[in-house]
Parts: C-alpha cells; structure tokens; sequence
C-alpha cells in the first residue's frame, strides 16, 4: 500500500503543484460509488485501496505535468519519478499479496488484477531501465527527453488499469468518462494504426521471403519500445510471448515460418480492433475546426480501413 506521509513529493514541487492536480470530482465521485456498491466486504476493502492508490499516483504525475518543459528542474523532476517508482511498486506488491489473495474475489477481478500488476511492471521496466545510468552531466535535455517518456508511459498505463479495473463492476462504462483526453487518444491511436500496419509489412515481408531480417528485428523492437504502450495492456502479453519465439526461431526457418504466420494473424486482428476505436470514429464524424489537418488525418484512417475492408472485425475494445 502506498504511504500517504512519507515520501512526500520534492518541495519545488509542492510549491508549485499545479491547481488541478487532483483528479477531477466526476471520476472520484465515479470511483467511489464503483466501490459503495461492492456487497461483499473483503472484495470492497481491496478494490477501494486499489482504486486509492492508482488515483494517488495519477495525481502525483498531474502535479509533475506542468515541469515537463522547465530545463532548470530537469534532474528534481526525475528524482521525483523514483518516489512515484517506490509508490508504484507498493502497489504492485499489495496487489500480489493481499488483493489476488482475497478468497472472495472472483475470476474475472483475479484476472484484471493479475493484467495490471503485469503491464505496471512492464511500463515501470520500461521507463526506469537504466536510469541509475543517469549522473549529474547528464545534459538537461536529455533528462527532461527521459521525463516526458517516463510521464506519458505511466499515465497511459495508470489511466487503463483504472478504467479496466472499473469495467469489471460496470460493463458499460466508457473511458473517457474518467480520463478526457480524446485529443491524445486521437494521435496514439493514428500512430498506433500506422506502426502496426509497418509491422504487418515487415511480417509478410519476411514471410515471402524477401524481407531482411535485420530489418524485422529492427522493426519489432522500435514497436515494442515506442508503441506497445498504446495497446490496451490486455494484448500485452500475446505480443511479447509471440516476440519471444521469434527471437528463438530467428535462426531455424522451419520453426520460424509458423511463428510469423501467427504474428501476422494476430497483427491484423489488432489493427482491425484500433481501427475501431471510438475516438477514431467520433474523430471522423465530428466537424474540424481544421479543415485541412482534419482531412489529411481521416484520409489517413480511412486508408488503413479500406484495407482491410472484406474483414469483419472480431471484436472491438474501449478507446
């Protein structure tokens, strides 16, 4: 469990905590009646300090946000990204010890539990590899480039397990009820469609025969390191247990050609589901205070749309 009283964040910080650093009162008010209407009390008791401190850390990078563009305090700021690790980490610790112990809970929740201890732990591998690395002469401009990756990584993770957890008490609920920032979600979901439709070229590439290898390594790692982080954390897995196997594969083409067939079915599936994303759709129908930004960008999806338009989608998940 996070510590409310220790750790408190760096005093320039506090100082200067931006006024909406909380979370605003719909999604807490949201939250809390999630939790009220849980009957059984053990069940009640995990999920609420759960939902407790997925908040609490959230807050902590909103009050991070507004220095992500101050060069002065680059190195304060990511010596405060190591309080939010500790935080984190505590989390994942009482989830694994208490929450997944809890003999009350049920399948569904043990499994929602269980995908958000794996993809924080992966995000926070991700943001934190290497940062003991980081020395007084490291340039500012590199500090601040490794605060803003390590800002958006976790908000985004943070942000799903919120959401992801509250869908297993309410099935119809939509994220950006919680989190609006269709904006954002706009971007990564454009970017995400472009580098998975890379991806699959890679793949069937590689499948003719006529890709070079190096390049199809070179291709899943940038995915894996730049936008594995815009899938919901539920598609994780699959992806890093079919990257693995290619890894092993690399060198017997017998082993290896099974394998791509595989990852290809499993890329086209994902793109069919983002392209499906509500704020994509809501993106094409709504008028453009930019016409000619607006036209490029839906041009853009629905080009990877008539792509892929003699399959049916096997199911979509929430934007």
């Amino acid at each position: 469990m996070i510590n409310s009283t220790a750790n408190q964040p760096a005093d320039f910080l506090v100082v200067h905590q931006e006024p909406h650093a909380k979370l605003n009162i719909e999604c807490r008010l949201y939250l809390e009646g999630v939790v009220d209407q849980i009957e059984a009390s053990r069940v009640r008791r995990v999920v609420g300090a759960v939902f407790q401190d997925l908040t609490r850390l959230l807050e902590c990078l909103k009050i991070i946000e507004g220095h992500l563009r101050h060069i002065h305090t680059a190195q304060e700021s990511l010596a405060f990204f190591q309080l939010i690790q500790d935080e984190a980490r505590s989390l994942l610790e009482f989830i694994r010890t208490d929450a997944l112990n809890c003999d009350q809970i049920s399948g569904e929740l043990a499994d929602t539990l269980d995908g958000i201890t794996f993809a924080l732990s992966h995000d926070l591998r991700r943001v934190f590899e290497g940062e003991n690395d980081a020395t007084g002469d490291t340039p500012p401009y590199v500090v601040l480039g490794r605060v803003h990756r390590a800002h958006d990584v976790l908000t985004n993770c943070l942000q799903q397990s919120t959401v992801s957890l509250a869908v297993v008490f309410d099935q119809t609920l939509v994220g950006s009820k919680l989190f609006d920032n269709s904006a954002k979600r706009y971007r990564q979901s454009l970017k995400l469609c472009s580098d998975l439709a890379e991806l699959r070229q890679l793949i069937q590439e590689s499948i003719a025969g006529g890709g070079d290898p190096n390049d199809l390594t070179a291709g899943l790692e940038r995915f894996r390191n730049e936008s594995l982080e815009f899938l919901m954390y539920s598609d994780w897995p699959q992806f890093e247990s079919l990257y693995e196997r290619i890894q092993i594969s690399a060198n017997d083409p017998s082993a290896l050609a099974p394998v791509l067939h595989q990852f290809l079915c499993y890329l086209e599936t994902l793109l069919r589901q983002v392209k499906m994303r509500a704020v994509l759709a809501d993106a094409r129908s709504a008028p453009s205070p930019n016409p000619t930004e607006r036209s490029w960008e839906n041009n853009d999806v629905l080009t990877y749309q008539s792509q892929d338009a003699d399959r049916s989608p096997d199911f979509a998940f929430a934007a």
